[in-house]
């Protein structure tokens, strides 16, 4: 409670944290100090993270707070309801921070609500939310509430009068039980018109909800017994949160059943279990004179560790870790199996592969097959609720970067990440060894071990080159700066006193050091410069001794507009170049090999175009949400075609729409998070090959 009052004390006024301590203790001003907002931004995180500094102050407080509640969980419950209090003030703000504050609410806030298991304060602050992002939809819904509530609550009181008939006649008695019941959240409904592609409201059927609570967990059993003996339930909807509590601790049988046409969400639960449903897992957190009971910490916890493992391999990018933890946060779970029975809490979509990382990183690197319900399955199949998984091990790391897009968890994600980020830090090095061999003439380092290029990159260094090989891969910039380092650096003595001295120790010295023949007169041409040559969808920098007159895409790996390449030259009588991806097999064997590239990269273009074929099924609403989606989200729509020609066909459609390049990835993956189940394909127009 000191901590909640005094959260804002040391943000907002002088009062120092040593103060807090002073009057209040330590335990108190440890939390004080996890809630405030951190002000001053390293340039380090600066640079890496974005040149938006508000977003980096948001990135880092809300690391801060997490990786704070690792250790003390009550800095999150002080958080929340902190948030919960502006959100009901908001109304005195202008629009635009109404609206950035309630997406960052609704993304962030309530997820970490809902993962305490505080449903009650979760559900308010996504209906706060939703009221000022949406508000036409908001007004739309509470509209169609209010018209029709009177029918609404007859249905919603028949059936809880006809439930509770049926709980008499079952021997149960009014002490035995409660009944409460409850019309959907205008949030709630939302959400299900999108998901189902909804237009009106009347399309959602179960938006009457009931829950009863009762005194021990058995009963929970038997009411569900006589609610399936005497109503006809919708099975797939079926969910048994006792038996299998979520991740959070949260307890709860959900069903769904019809009666007389409508539809019914019924909660059994205890009352224990609805105070911890309600009120979260603080109601059960027990208290020493000096903090939390770790010993007997909540199980329902656990999901804060991911954030401890996120934090230590992203310390210095802090949007990263940020984007990371809203991917963990804002989930919908499934449980499946280890073939032993031990149960593991997966997101929705989850793959086999996401499963082998949540076992062990070295089961994710390593898998080679997968065995779900005992039957051989891809590993990236999808994973369902009860599914058995077996992972089959190999012995060798396997890279599957081009995955990352179809794994759900963010350990899994961010463990490719990692390794695709050292894996492309080794290419890139090796190419640029490659591409500054071909510039200065191979003659120069063909006494240089160029597989050892870690030693040659700190050689470098050692002569005073700032740049490095990787930065030197990201820009054509960059790439003459090194050059023109290496020049004045390492090759610094004019060409009067290389002929004078060059027996001498110090050229000796300065050329053996870097590992190349000391006999560099061919090298030091006045004339050797870089040239730049526009060709169709790519630009190529290479040396003027060596004019590459055409770039070939190669078929091994078939790169695509906005890929990661290399090009390496393949006849230098009559000079092209291929164009590899980056992690094309073939294309390292032969960097490593020490073979001549040339610098290449993508023209830039300011917009992308995509083509995306999408199940409608048979409800043609659909549609009209998606485009309404990608409107909203400034996609610009090119071209919609019904797919109509074949009867097989009927039910889809084709979509092109246009967005700015640099938000096209950011949109890519929207798109497959909300309408994974649906998209058939989704590929840019923008391809090279297509010339």
């Amino acid at each position: 409670m000191c901590a909640a009052l005094l959260h804002d004390v040391v943000e907002d006024t002088p009062c120092e944290i040593e103060t807090i301590e002073r009057e209040f203790g330590q335990d108190v001003a440890n939390l004080v100090d996890a809630l405030t907002k951190i002000t001053e931004i390293r340039k380090e995180e600066l640079g890496v993270s974005s040149q938006d500094p508000r977003m980096v102050v948001s990135a880092l407080t809300f690391r801060k707070i997490l990786i704070s509640a690792i250790q003390d969980p009550r800095a999150l419950v002080v958080k929340i309801s902190d948030r919960l209090h502006n959100m009901l003030t908001l109304d005195a703000l202008p629009h635009d921070k109404q609206v950035r504050i309630s997406k960052e609410t609704l993304a962030v806030y309530a997820p970490i609500a809902s993962r305490l298991g505080m449903s009650s304060i979760k559900n308010e602050l996504e209906d706060k939310s939703f009221y000022y992002i949406y508000p036409e939809e908001y007004k739309n819904i509470k509209e169609y509430l209010h018209k029709n509530k009177q029918s609404l609550l007859l249905k919603l009181n028949a059936f809880a009068s006809k439930l509770e008939k049926k709980l008499f006649d079952s021997g149960f008695s009014h002490s035995d039980f409660k009944l409460v019941t409850r019309v959907k959240r205008p949030y709630s409904i939302y959400l299900k018109m999108q998901r189902k592609g909804a237009v009106n409201i009347d399309e959602i059927l179960d938006l009457l909800a009931i829950r009863i609570l009762l005194k021990n967990p058995i009963d929970c059993y038997k009411v569900l017994g006589i609610i399936h003996l005497n109503f006809k339930p919708i099975v797939s909807r079926f969910k048994d949160y006792i038996a299998l509590p979520k991740e959070n601790g949260y307890k709860t049988i959900h069903t769904t059943i019809f009666d007389e046409s409508s539809v019914y969400e019924v909660q059994i639960r205890t009352f224990d279990m609805h105070m911890g449903a309600e009120y979260g897992n603080s109601a059960h957190w027990k208290y020493k004179a000096g903090g939390v009971d770790n010993e007997e910490h909540h199980e329902g916890m656990r999901w804060l560790q991911n954030f401890k493992y996120h934090d230590s391999d992203l310390k210095n990018d802090p949007k990263e870790f940020y984007e990371l933890a809203k991917n963990d946060l804002y989930r919908e779970d499934i449980v499946v199996f280890s073939p032993h029975g031990d149960t593991y809490t997966l997101p929705v979509g989850a793959i086999a592969l996401d499963f082998a990382y949540m076992v062990h990183s070295d089961l994710g690197d390593k898998a080679t097959d997968a065995y779900i319900n005992s039957k051989k399955a891809l590993l990236n199949q999808e994973l369902r609720s009860g599914d058995v998984v077996k992972i089959i091990k190999g012995d060798k790391v396997i890279p599957r970067f081009i995955w990352m897009d179809q794994l759900k968890t963010s350990k899994a994600k961010n463990h490719l990440r990692i390794q695709r980020r050292n894996r492309l830090k080794e290419i890139d090095t090796k190419s640029m060894i490659n591409i500054l061999a071909t510039f200065f003439g191979r003659s120069v380092f063909e006494d240089a071990d160029l597989k050892d290029y870690k030693n040659f990159e700190e050689k470098l260094t050692d002569c005073g080159v700032e740049t490095t090989l990787t930065e030197a891969m990201k820009s054509f910039e960059n790439l003459a700066k090194l050059t023109e380092e290496i020049e004045n650096k390492v090759f610094s003595l004019k060409e009067d006193a290389i002929l004078e001295y060059q027996e001498m120790s110090l050229w000796t010295r300065g050329l053996r050091y870097l590992g190349f023949k000391t006999n560099v007169l061919n090298f030091l041409t006045p004339n050797r410069q870089w040239q730049c040559k526009e060709l169709e969808h790519f630009s190529v920098c290479s040396s003027n001794a060596l004019e590459i007159k055409q770039v070939l895409l190669n078929d091994c790996c078939y790169p695509k507009y906005g890929d990661e390449i290399i090009a390496i030259v393949t006849d230098l009588k009559d000079p092209k170049a291929i164009a590899h991806h980056k992690f094309c097999k073939k294309a390292m064997v032969e960097v490593d090999s020490k073979v001549p590239m040339v610098y290449i990269e993508w023209h830039k273009r300011d917009r992308t175009i995509y083509k995306m074929m999408f199940y409608l099924g048979e409800k043609k609403s659909v549609l009209a949400s998606l485009l309404t989606f990608l409107n909203r989200n400034e996609c610009n729509i090119v071209g919609v075609s019904y797919l109509g020609y074949k009867d097989k066909y009927s039910s889809h459609c084709e979509v092109s729409f246009e967005i700015a390049t640099d938000k096209a990835d950011w949109m890519r993956a929207l798109i497959n998070r909300k309408y994974q189940d649906r998209i058939v394909e989704l590929s840019s127009l923008d391809d090279a090959y297509e010339s």
